[in-house]
């Protein structure tokens, strides 16, 4: 099974598990995404980039971890604007479409810490999950992540 990343993931990893205290969490995800079992999708990286830290430059040399759209990501990031005209809210969750996409494209799970919201949920309000669900995408959390690899720190 392989993963694409919301970049909720890396900016809570750099808040909550800064790389000089937690580095033997951020080399097992540098190895993941060397092997190609974790990547991000280009606009989630974009995301990196606003935040005017050290992040983006990390998630930039790692080979093979971010992946460029393609236009079939394109067209299904199209069709999610079609139907929830709403949802995106300028660069409050710009990339979120892509992240979907990415993951319909390559069959990837999406790891993201956004929570499902109740049915009847206008668009504007709407989370990936909500989204990915649609399109039969299966969404987990962080730790979800670490448990399904094993992974322990």
């Amino acid at each position: 099974m392989s993963y694409t990343l919301d970049t909720n993931i890396l900016i809570n990893m750099e808040r909550r598990y800064p790389r000089d205290l937690f580095t033997s969490l951020w080399d097992t995800l540098e190895v993941a995404a060397r092997q190609g079992e974790v990547c991000m999708c280009e606009t989630a990286y974009k995301e990196l980039e606003r935040g005017g830290d050290d992040l983006a430059s990390w998630a930039k040399s790692i080979p093979n971890f971010i992946c460029t759209a393609t236009n079939d990501e394109l067209a299904t990031v199209a069709n999610i604007s079609r139907d929830h005209p709403g949802w995106v809210q300028g660069q409050k969750n710009y990339g979120d479409p892509f992240i979907i996409a990415h993951a319909k494209r390559d069959g990837l799970v999406i790891v993201t810490e956004e929570g499902r919201k109740g049915p009847n949920t206008v668009d504007k309000n709407q989370k990936i999950p909500n989204i990915a669900d649609e399109y039969g995408i299966e969404c987990i959390t962080f730790f979800d992540l670490l448990r399904v690899q094993g992974w322990k720190f």
